[in-house]
Order: C-alpha cells, then sequence, then structure tokens
C-alpha cells in the first residue's frame, strides 16, 4: 500500500511539474507575441500607446504577473546588447544565425526562446 501512495504521489508531482512548464510556455509565448505585435503595428503606422495596446499589455502582466514586465524588460535590454555589439562591428549569435536578412520578427525570434 505504501508504494502505491508513492506511486501516486510521483505521479502527482510529475504533473504539476508538466503543467508548470506549459504554464510558463504559454506565457512566454504570450509576451513575445505581444513583442512582435507592437512591431507589427509601428511597421503599419498604427498610434503608440493606443488604448488597446496599453489594454493588453495590462492584460498580460495581470494574467502573467511583474514577471512579465521583468522580461520584457530583459529582452528589449538584450536587443541593445545586439545593437550596440553590431555598431562596434562585433558579431553575435544573432547575426551569425540570421545574417544580413534579419528583420525585427525574426529577431525577436531568435532572442525570445520559448522553453
Amino acid at each position: 500500500m505504501f508504494t502505491w501512495f508513492r506511486h501516486k504521489a510521483m505521479d502527482r508531482e510529475l504533473t504539476e511539474i508538466l503543467d508548470t512548464h506549459q504554464r510558463v510556455k504559454a506565457d512566454a509565448a504570450m509576451v513575445r507575441d505581444y513583442l512582435l505585435q507592437v512591431i507589427e503595428d509601428d511597421r503599419n503606422g498604427i498610434e503608440k500607446f493606443s488604448d488597446a495596446a496599453l489594454l493588453r499589455a495590462q492584460e498580460i502582466i495581470e494574467e502573467v504577473g511583474p514577471g512579465a514586465f521583468y522580461w520584457m524588460t530583459d529582452i528589449a535590454a538584450q536587443m541593445v546588447f545586439l545593437s550596440e555589439a553590431t555598431l562596434r562591428g562585433f558579431s553575435t549569435n544573432v547575426s551569425i544565425d540570421l545574417g544580413a536578412d534579419a528583420t525585427a520578427d525574426s529577431i525577436v525570434e531568435t532572442v525570445v526562446k520559448l522553453p
């Protein structure tokens, strides 16, 4: 009987780990998709800081928590470092992976690796 309880506990723990992984992956995809939408809106001349964009950002932060804000800021910081390296003539993993044909979208996809 003890073995049965141990197996049930292990099953429950594994299920919890898998559920957490799926939730983190979905949250990361939500943030990445929002970043891609901001790029697309900018490309199409859509008003910055529109009510719709701010509402979506608020929904993400409420759903994912302050980690989303931190993660988006970290992504922006990484992109600044990539730009600085490029301006100084250094190659980066992104420039090596994407080459001269890189787009803003492909850079986000490369920088924001989903777990």
